[in-house]
């Protein structure tokens, strides 16, 4: 699992899954393209977040919003996506850009007054697996983080489990119009 390999220890952590009958190429296009507007209770929260005017459109990719706000795709296979981004505990630089965007690179980084955030989605054995992993690069950072994921822990969950809902909705549509395309009636 490449998350292992971006983020072997962690301060903080979090699991959740669905079962998905569908072909791996199918679960993960679908982890790649589920839109803001097929999870509408996430894109609520983020909305919310951000004064009701959110930056982005409801018919954009989850992922992609990640990805443009700071995040990098750190590893990509049949059956995982590593996501991984790092934020300062600083409004005035809040998301640092790795050079090199890779599990390598982002393993480490240690730069002081950071958090280093990484998620994935694997599927295996038909079943999805998304696990958020973060890790303080110093005691300071620790610390703050841990106050503040006692307020975010509960959203965070749920956000999970409705991202993983959709990914499983959008999975079911793909792989209904690959058999539809392969066995016509």
């Amino acid at each position: 699992m490449h998350l292992n390999e971006a983020l072997p220890r962690w301060d903080r952590r979090e699991r959740h899954h669905v079962l998905c009958d569908a072909p791996p190429a199918a679960v993960m296009r679908a982890a790649e393209t589920v839109t803001w507007r097929e999870a509408p209770i996430f894109y609520g929260l983020v909305a919310m977040m951000s004064l009701g005017r959110p930056r982005f459109s409801a018919d954009q990719p989850v992922l992609d919003t990640f990805v443009g706000s700071g995040f990098s795709v750190l590893a990509r296979t049949e059956d995982e996506i590593v996501v991984g981004g790092i934020e300062r505990f600083s409004r005035k630089r809040p998301v640092i850009g790795l050079e090199s965007p890779d599990v390598s690179s982002f393993r480490t980084f240690d730069e002081p007054g950071c958090v280093k955030i990484g998620f994935n989605f694997r599927f295996m054995d038909g079943r999805l697996t998304t696990e958020t992993r973060v890790i303080a690069t110093d005691a300071r950072s620790r610390r703050l983080f841990s106050l503040y994921w006692i307020v975010i822990r509960p959203g965070s969950g749920l956000i999970r489990h409705v991202w993983l809902r959709a990914i499983r909705r959008r999975t079911r549509l793909f792989h209904s119009q690959s058999l539809t395309r392969c066995n016509p009636a």
